[in-house]
């Protein structure tokens, strides 16, 4: 085993030497002195080549044994272009009109230094992604290990408790071999004696004890709520036997076959400590609502969860995302169980645990349905939280220093943290154009010719990188509006866990709150601000134009640098506009209707087909003209007929209650009468694993650069129109439209738990 562990790191030394290397020489081709001419040639015809590569992917689909030979092409022509920039900014744009230029242009350059190392880092990182398949169980059920489910949960609703443990107890496994554990961190002892609260802990208790004895699973609480979640799984370890642990989010319901594609890789390699699969969502984002993109662009989050992390797997650095993960309970027991030192005890446990010489597998797998944050304020505080834990553990951590990391997930990891500085590079780089065009302040000094030269190839060669690497699931000027949206709270919160890394410093968005009406989330205003300063800079440049033509040479590509920050930047001030939320149940649409029957209390039935479902109800295409949708309107003894998600064949049936109807609609509200009945609906919404593909499958898909551009110019647009219409309204004392309130609530655990501490509670 030691020969094998000292081979092992023999063969990651000697990849980094060789990357190394080869990053050598290329660097040190491109410092190479080129006359300005052949400087155009090289690097648009680079560019050529990688446009080549691209359009032949795109041809074959980015598959065949071609693929990694021509992605590493790929990567060394973009390093290539990327050093050639640098050399040439370092060489000659900095400087040269004074003090003030030389900073702003020296902050531009670091951003611009920022962006390209991460570059790099991802290059690294997406060098050699590997794509795994499921390892089949062996027949003999009596050798599979025995597994623990558990569920940690402070504030989440019994209601949407009820359906993720019915979907861990659904799942497909020996019924003697697999427990569900329900880990109440919103009962605990001192919750319970502690006055203000203590009544509500305790009718929570209670509530959750009785759910857990209905359908099947283990309740769990502790005395106190020290550190978090975390403490809260690590004070359950003790009284659980599982050979395997699977760690669910409250909110994450697993497909039937979660254990069945995942169990085997722990049977196969007996170093394996993790198995961590994909982060799916039922409802959009709050930026993806606000701006009407749910439907036809791919979602954000796929980004790491199906690329990111597939590349880091094939440096054995894929990490433990805190949810749809099963890991190995003896090793978690070695490091003394969730690591707690920082708020990402997540990624924190897996480098431990990385660095104890065990190993992770990323199975990229869609295998859980869970919850997105539902506003704007929501979203930005769950990714602070994960920006300060990032900056933590580079602080108490550093993967650079940790003892035991191979060199190679050293590199790995860092590209995981480092991630999170870019609200200081996005600050600098919306803000630069805006000191030339008003204030004259050249930070970037260079005629449009150079520009044109040296800084399109490294800036189309990036985007040509990210099209043929994740192009499917990233369009271009995605990833920017998502970052404009948190930088505003993101920078200062980072600046301020820099200074004093022991203590998150940021406020944790109350919980509860209600999406029964319209409104702009706090930072519409910070928004508003960057977009005046942006546009007034437009404004400005197209005066330089007129009365400075000497500066036109520097004014082009300011100018259309500044375009692009207008539309970035209205993009993230039309997110800020919070819509009202009328749906108690996010619904999913299937990706074909799903055959039914209705049946009413005279025996009379109709064909129907839902077109979309959820745990509460559907909505149902009526086929059938002979029974009318208004005949079961007052029936309150219908059935809706459908063929089981559990067992292939079977029917059964869930009273209904139908809450509106139109010509050729019904929308129907469930009315269980037994646990089963809510089970088999919860079977049929989240047990299908190819059904969920397919659903997410729909949303994939890739789009030329014009196209994209196009496309978030066009929502952008339509975002701050409806933004400033409704702040017009405020303004001119216009009548809010207010709904019962309808929205699903969902805490998040740590940031509940934070919130809780900070006000005593």
């Amino acid at each position: 085993m030691k020969i094998l562990k000292f081979l092992g790191r023999v063969i990651s030394i000697a990849n980094v030497l060789g990357i190394l290397v080869a990053l050598g020489a290329v660097w040190l081709l491109a410092a190479s002195p080129v006359h300005t001419v052949a400087q155009a040639y090289v690097g648009f015809g680079l560019l050529f080549v990688m446009f080549a590569l691209l359009y032949i992917g795109r041809r074959i689909d980015f598959q065949g044994p071609l693929i990694p030979i021509m992605r590493i092409l790929c990567i060394f022509i973009a390093i290539f272009l990327t050093a050639r920039y640098l050399v040439w900014r370092i060489e000659f744009t900095i400087g040269g009109y004074g003090t003030i230029s030389l900073i702003a242009g020296l902050a531009l350059f670091a951003a611009e230094l920022y962006s390209a190392g991460f570059a790099l880092l991802g290059y690294f990182v997406n060098l050699n992604p590997r794509e795994r398949k499921p390892v089949p169980l062996p027949t003999d059920e009596s050798i599979y290990p025995t597994v623990d489910v558990v569920v940690p949960t402070y504030n989440e609703p019994a209601e949407l408790l009820e359906v993720t443990l019915l979907g861990a107890l659904d799942m497909q496994y020996p019924a003697q071999k697999l427990a569900v554990h329900l880990l109440d961190d919103g009962g605990t002892d001192d919750r319970c004696r502690k006055p203000g609260i203590a009544e509500q802990s305790l009718a929570r208790r209670k509530e959750l004890q009785a759910l857990c004895a209905r359908v099947g699973a283990i309740y769990h609480t502790r005395q106190h709520n020290d550190h978090a979640k975390a403490g809260n799984i690590n004070a359950a370890l003790p009284d659980l036997n599982g050979d395997l642990m699977v760690i669910l989010d409250a909110d994450h319901v697993p497909t039937r076959d979660f254990l069945r594609r995942t169990v085997g890789f722990f049977l196969k390699d007996p170093k394996c400590f993790l198995v961590q699969t994909p982060h799916s969502f039922i409802n959009p984002d709050p930026i993806e609502k606000n701006l009407g993109i749910q439907h036809d662009c791919p979602p954000e989050t796929e980004l790491f969860h199906n690329v990111i992390q597939t590349g880091l797997d094939g440096w054995n650095a894929s990490f433990f995302c805190g949810s749809a993960a099963v890991m190995r309970r003896s090793m978690l027991m070695e490091v003394g169980g969730i690591q707690g030192d920082t708020i990402t005890e997540d990624a924190e446990t897996a480098m431990i645990l990385h660095a104890r010489g065990y190993n992770s597998v990323f199975l990229n797998e869609s295998l859980t349905v869970g919850l997105q944050p539902e506003t704007v304020m929501s979203f930005i505080a769950q990714r602070v939280r994960w920006a300060t834990g990032a900056l933590q553990l580079l602080h108490f951590k550093n993967p650079l220093k940790l003892q035991g990391l191979s060199p190679t997930q050293r590199i790995a990891y860092l590209s995981s943290f480092s991630y999170w500085f870019f609200p200081f590079s996005r600050l600098i780089t919306i803000l630069a154009p805006s000191a030339f065009l008003l204030f004259g302040i050249m930070v970037y000094n260079a005629t449009t010719e150079q520009y044109a030269i040296y800084g399109i190839p490294y800036f189309l060669s990036t985007m040509i990188f990210s099209d043929f690497i994740f192009g499917k699931i990233r369009w271009p000027l995605i990833s920017d509006v998502y970052e404009m949206v948190q930088t505003p709270l993101a920078a200062p919160a980072l600046a301020a866990t820099i200074l004093r890394p022991g203590k998150p410093s940021f406020k944790v968005t109350p919980k509860g709150e209600q999406l029964d009406r319209d409104f702009l989330a706090p930072t519409a205003w910070i928004q508003y601000g960057l977009l005046l300063v942006v546009l007034g800079s437009l404004i400005a440049g197209g005066l330089r134009w007129w009365y400075h033509p000497g500066e036109r040479p520097q004014l082009v590509f300011t100018m259309m640098w500044e375009f692009i920050n207008f539309i970035i930047v209205a993009a993230a001030v039309g997110v800020t506009f919070e819509r009202k939320q009328r749906r108690q149940d996010f619904r999913v649409r299937p990706t074909s209707p799903i055959p039914a029957i209705v049946q009413t209390a005279s025996g009379e039935r109709a064909s129907v087909r839902i077109e979309d479902l959820s745990v509460g109800g559907a909505a149902l295409r009526w086929l059938d003209k002979d029974v009318r949708a208004q005949d079961i309107r007052t029936d309150d003894q219908a059935l809706l007929w459908l063929e089981s998600g559990r067992t292939p064949g079977q029917v059964f049936f869930v009273p209904i209650a139908v809450v509106k109807g139109a010509s050729g609609y019904i929308h129907i509200r469930f009315r269980y009468a037994s646990l089963n009945q809510k089970a088999e609906v919860v079977a049929l919404m989240y047990g299908d694993r190819t059904e969920l593909e397919r659903r997410l499958n729909r949303r994939r898909k890739r789009v030329s650069f014009l196209t994209a551009y196009r496309y978030l110019g066009d929502k952008a647009m339509a975002g701050l129109w409806r933004n400033m219409g409704f702040v017009m309204r405020s303004i001119m004392g216009f009548p809010r439209q207010v709904v019962r309130s309808a929205a699903h609530r969902r805490g998040s655990y740590n940031e509940d738990f934070v919130a809780a501490e900070k006000s005593g509670s």
